[in-house]
């Protein structure tokens, strides 16, 4: 087993707190204090070098995935659209093997579910506005805008207790679709800051942390992929500008912050 999903499975998340890890591109693990494991946009295998699609092909993963599938123990495990670098082809057959994961996956997901023979059974779709809850955490399907890239992406609150954290996913900014989000507030915010392909580059992702009154904001989807650029210095430097009372946190692959309320 690998010292990350060692870590992952033997941590123990005090009270009033949320584990956070970061799996490198879009992939984020949480754990919460009642045990609950959620991955979220894991991508672990290569299978975007591969495969042909509209939107990714022949792009190559220059970061190892720091586990592999079959070591991947959770309870959900959350595709927030089709995009093989969000829905992973190779893995999820493998993770499937593991009667414990349930899979809550965008409108679009249903199609790729089918097509790898996931039964029903094993999958639920969330929409923009829905609540699933999973013993100790609540997902809600958010806005996102990734275009005619993804017409059906969402982004996903994650929350734990009083803890609420935004997974934006892939979209472009959208501050008139979110409105309800900013009147509320997060604690943190998981924003993509690769400036292609329709998503946020680092100074949107700075102004849509500040809008959202994040405490901790943590860049995510770069340099997964040559092709697919971004910029953490640019977006730290924007975030000290638009958004001085959000911290910045950049997370290296495998690396866990511990966020308490």
């Amino acid at each position: 087993m690998s010292k990350l999903a060692s870590q992952i499975k033997d941590l123990q998340v005090e009270p009033g707190s949320l584990a956070i890890f970061w799996l490198a591109q879009a992939g984020f693990v949480y754990k919460t204090p009642g045990g609950t494991i959620v991955y979220v946009d894991a991508y672990l295998s290569d299978c975007v070098h591969r495969m042909l699609s509209d939107v990714l092909y022949g792009f190559k993963r220059i970061m190892p995935a720091p586990l592999a599938p079959q070591e991947v123990d959770a309870d959900v495990v959350v595709c927030t659209h089709s995009h093989p670098d969000h829905f992973d082809y190779d893995a999820i057959p493998v993770l499937a093997r593991n009667a414990r994961i349930h899979f809550v996956a965008a409108p679009d997901c249903r199609a790729e579910f089918e097509k790898l023979g996931i039964p029903e059974d094993r999958y639920t779709i969330i929409h923009e506005g829905e609540t699933l809850t999973y013993s100790d955490v609540s997902l809600t399907g958010v806005f996102a805008d990734h275009g005619d890239l993804a017409p059906e992406a969402l982004g996903v609150i994650v929350q734990s207790g009083e803890i609420k954290v935004w997974q934006v996913a892939d979209t472009a900014y959208r501050p008139d679709k979110w409105q309800d989000i900013f009147a509320v507030g997060v604690d943190v915010i998981m924003p993509p800051i690769n400036g292609a392909y329709g998503n946020l580059d680092g100074v949107e992702a700075a102004k849509l942390a500040h809008d959202a009154h994040a405490r901790v904001a943590i860049p995510c989807h770069f340099w997964m992929f040559a092709e697919h650029g971004g910029s953490p210095a640019q977006f730290i430097d924007a975030c000290k500008e638009l958004g001085p009372e959000v911290e910045p946190h950049l997370m290296a692959q495998g690396e866990l912050l511990v966020y308490r309320k």
